[in-house]
């Protein structure tokens, strides 16, 4: 039998999920976001799973409890394109590590390996997720510079 319907892409295990990436049918994603700002960090996107231990809800299902592990940060930007408040997981970076960065609020920043994700689970919803977040436009030769006079 032929199979029917639309390919949304292969699957990405990102910590306990597996999502559907969208890249591959995506144009640029320069053009899709623009110019993006920082707002503010949202704070950790935690794991939980459900405790099936306890009586389910009402609508059936079971209460939710933190396993502890952290999925990555959530970033918050303003895309200049899109118009709005843009949410972005970052994976590979802590949250002392995105700290440090001392990013302003609307300061122009970038993504290294962002990732454009479709859950069909619960609300039908679109996640974004990028290894690291990056200011725009800085110079990186000033710390080189520093290095090299303390080898000399």
């Amino acid at each position: 039998m032929a199979k029917v319907g639309l390919n949304f892409g292969e699957k990405l295990q990102i910590a306990d999920k597996q999502y559907r990436v969208l890249n591959d049918g995506l144009v640029d994603l320069k053009q899709i976001f623009g110019k993006m700002v920082f707002l503010r960090v949202e704070g950790q996107d935690v794991i939980y799973e459900e405790d099936t231990t306890q009586p389910r809800r009402q609508d059936g299902s079971y209460p939710t409890v933190s396993t502890g592990e952290v999925r990555g940060i959530v970033v918050g930007v303003k895309s200049y394109v899109q118009h709005q408040p843009i949410f972005v997981t970052v994976t590979d970076q802590s949250l002392s590590d995105i700290e440090a960065l001392k990013l302003k609020n609307r300061e122009e920043v970038d993504f290294d390996n962002i990732v454009v994700t479709y859950s069909s689970v619960g609300n039908n919803q679109f996640k974004l997720f990028a290894s690291a977040i990056k200011r725009v436009g800085t110079n990186q030769a000033p710390k080189q510079q520093k290095q090299e006079e303390h080898k000399g």
